[in-house]
């Protein structure tokens, strides 16, 4: 078993030697290097981190994947030994390279954080003897169950404020979920090469990936989508508000640092070329949709307003086609009356059918209702968002108005509408 000892620094550094091509360690027979893969940020449009990848071949020189390498040294319990000792030799790979200004991904076993181990000590001595400033350090915790879950995040919570970043690997398959977000409070969650496969293959979870960033943003964190392989994939995260990206697109992971980020500049120029073609392709209710929305929300207002007929104030709504429903707040957020439903729109699904009828719902807690209660004959727009009267997603015009026949205080218009998905708006 690994004692605390033989995981400090200068216990460390003889492992690792000088040649030809960098430096390189030896780990029971195995040679271990260091690859490198460029982080980029979409909005900077420029590399910003390079994850350091392990490479290991036996002494025939076969390749030994990591995870294999990782098993062997778990049944030793040597595992945080090769841990430290990796993240070792990638510091000092890259730091030989003089790269400036960008992050340094490093693996790390969750494990490490366990009180156990000092492991705060550990990055200083690997900063200090490197010259490798804590700030461009990114800690990314592989996807596998610590021993202490909260052993882990109490540790983690006692380094706050922390210098160095801390990232979760593989978010979306085993123990890399929301629980360890809120455990762990990262600054970066990566999400696994799984979600951005099935997200390119447009099997309808294109909506979900939007969700699933919009969550982690809220929850705090920056979000970099690891594994992208294809245009479909690339263009998805980046509509969906992706902070930074990874993968095979922008080039195979290489032992230069250089190298492995060469060929970026021409990319991210692509990249948005392709993207800004993709955006005019799916922005049909962006630029069209939305504003003829608003208008018929409006129109529908000034009929209601003067007439308080809803029924006559949604006819002018339904000019627009994917207009569906039309209701009425009050003041509280509270809907008094039945909706008025476009004359084309089927029944609501049988499997919602405990949701109706759809009067006494209260609505005051969605975003539409306080936008336009907060400015007053102004369109507030919200969505895409989960319809309870639909069961898909919907975007929804809401706009507080007075009526003119005296009745006492303001109410608010509404209106759902779909996009038509045949022609690949919005959603």
């Amino acid at each position: 078993m690994s004692t605390v000892d033989e995981l400090t620094l200068s216990r460390l550094l003889p492992r690792i030697v000088r040649d030809g091509d960098g430096w390189s360690a030896n780990w029971r027979s195995i040679t271990l290097h260091s690859v490198f893969q460029p982080v980029l940020s979409i909005t900077h449009q420029r590399i910003v981190g390079y994850e350091a990848l392990l490479r290991a071949t036996d002494s025939a020189g076969n390749p030994v994947t990591p995870d294999a390498l990782f098993s062997q040294a778990q049944l030793h319990a040597n595992a945080p030994i090769l841990d430290r000792l990796s993240r070792c030799l990638h510091v000092a790979n890259f730091v030989e390279q003089k790269i400036d200004a960008c992050w340094l991904f490093l693996n790390a076993l969750p494990q490490v954080f366990e009180t156990r181990w000092p492991h705060r000590a550990f990055i200083d001595e690997l900063s200090a003897h490197f010259g490798l400033p804590r700030e461009r350090i990114v800690i990314e915790l592989l996807e596998q169950p610590a021993g202490d879950e909260e052993a882990v995040a109490r540790t983690l919570a006692a380094t706050r404020p922390r210098d160095f970043l801390i990232a979760i690997d593989d978010f979306g398959t085993g123990f890399s979920n929301f629980d360890r977000v809120w455990r762990l409070r990262p600054d970066i969650v990566k999400l696994d090469r799984s979600l951005i496969a099935r997200a390119g293959k447009r099997e309808g979870d294109e909506s979900l990936m939007t969700h699933l960033i919009a969550m982690l943003h809220q929850a705090g964190t920056l979000v970099l989508a690891e594994g992208v392989e294809t245009d479909d994939e690339l263009m998805i995260l980046m509509q969906a508000d992706v902070d930074f990206v990874q993968g095979y697109w922008f080039g195979m992971p290489q032992a230069s640092v250089r190298a492995a980020g060469a060929g970026a500049p021409e990319l991210i120029e692509s990249m948005w070329l392709k993207y800004d073609a993709y955006d005019r392709a799916n922005a049909h209710h962006q630029q069209l949709g939305f504003e003829s929305f608003a208008e018929a929300v409006r129109a529908g207002a000034r009929v209601y307003s003067a007439t308080g007929d809803l029924t006559q104030a949604a006819e002018q709504v339904f000019n627009v086609g994917e207009a569906r429903r039309v209701f009425l707040l009050n003041a509280r957020g509270l809907q008094e009356q039945p909706s008025v439903t476009a004359k084309d729109l089927a029944p609501p699904p049988s499997r919602l059918a405990p949701l109706f009828p759809d009067t006494h719902n209260n609505w005051s807690r969605r975003a539409y209702f306080r936008h336009a209660m907060a400015s007053p004959g102004h369109v507030a727009m919200m969505g895409p968002h989960y319809s309870l009267t639909e069961g898909e997603d919907c975007y929804t015009a809401a706009i507080a108005i007075e009526r003119t026949d005296g009745t006492e205080g303001p109410e608010v218009f509404c209106a759902d509408f779909l996009p038509d998905r045949s022609h690949g708006g919005a959603r």
